[in-house]
């Protein structure tokens, strides 16, 4: 049977991971933090393809696909919710209006102050920890290894299988290496408010309030260059007055959680082969940025096909 190791265990290395085994790989995941603590928990994740274009407009359409079909099944960690975007300027219709169940112009007299133009949409909603659990258990569940197992460089994987797909997302800056590769802190807080149905995105300073299946999350912070792990409550303040803004009620709600995530920022996502030895081939898959669940799936699609062209060599 072939082999192959992923380095990473958030959303890119578990969904790589599912969809090589899928298709008949002997996977082991080798991962610093353990999926229901990496970055991709902390996450908003919600499926948001505007701005992406090229390659990762392919991968895009294929998550939400991917997303559109859980979202129909009961305990997937995946729901479909009614979601307002508002900009501070004029937009253009996206690409994907018409791949939405709905898709809308918000009315001029709908948007709130500072609002130039926005969009009503249904849109999958991603709870982090549920869905991480299904894709670990589903992927243990046929024979899968995981192994909790911090790995300083790809060079250190002699003992490995043949053929690596790295995932480290912000860490691939140090375990690839990879200079181009820089940390985007961001700060989030789940928080019991049931009442509220649907989501809301502003553009001008990245508040949002995402109504998921574990609670409602509220953000958002992006630290350019920052590796702080810690909790900031200065920021968790900011965050509260911000959203607080949009639905008042969030003021009084009681927190869940606080959770702080590193994201891999880079200028392009990296999605390639590199033959680094006789006998060690890499398929690099990192630097999502902020839309690390938007382009998952489509990702990992594109990893096994380079895995099985690889192979069939």
């Amino acid at each position: 049977m072939r082999k192959a190791t992923v380095i990473g265990g958030g959303v890119s290395g578990l969904s790589s991971a599912l969809n090589l085994q899928l298709a008949g790989f002997d996977v082991r995941i080798l991962t610093r933090d353990l999926p229901q603590v990496t970055a991709s928990s902390a996450a908003g994740a919600v499926w948001s393809g505007g701005g992406v274009a090229g390659r990762s407009r392919t991968w895009a359409d294929d998550s939400l696909s991917h997303f559109l079909a859980l979202a129909t099944r009961a305990d997937s960690g995946v729901g479909l919710r009614r979601m307002r975007q508002v900009f501070p300027q004029q937009v253009s219709d996206p690409w994907f209006k018409d791949r939405l169940p709905f898709f809308a112009k918000m009315p001029p007299e709908e948007l709130p102050s500072g609002g130039q133009d926005g969009w009503i949409m249904d849109v999958p909603i991603v709870a982090p920890p549920r869905y991480l659990q299904n894709l670990q258990d589903q992927f243990l569940g046929a024979g899968g290894k995981l192994e909790a197992r911090e790995v300083a460089s790809l060079d250190a994987l002699e003992g490995e299988s043949r053929l690596l797909v790295n995932c480290t997302g912000a860490w691939a800056k140090y375990v690839t290496p990879d200079p181009e590769v820089f940390p985007i802190r961001g700060q989030t807080l789940l928080i019991d408010a049931p009442q509220i149905r649907s989501g809301y995105m502003r553009a001008s300073d990245d508040t949002y309030l995402f109504p998921r299946d574990d609670g409602l999350l509220l953000g958002g912070i992006y630290q350019y260059g920052s590796w702080q792990a810690e909790a900031d409550a200065e920021q968790t303040r900011d965050i509260l007055e911000r959203c607080s803004q949009i639905e008042p009620t969030v003021s009084d709600a009681a927190i869940i959680r606080t959770a702080v995530g590193i994201r891999p920022g880079r200028e392009a996502v990296r999605l390639e082969v590199e033959k680094r030895s006789r006998e060690r081939v890499v398929i690099h898959n990192y630097g999502h940025g902020s839309i690390g669940f938007t382009l998952s799936w489509g990702c990992a699609l594109e990893v096994l096909a380079l895995a099985q062209n690889l192979s069939n060599r």
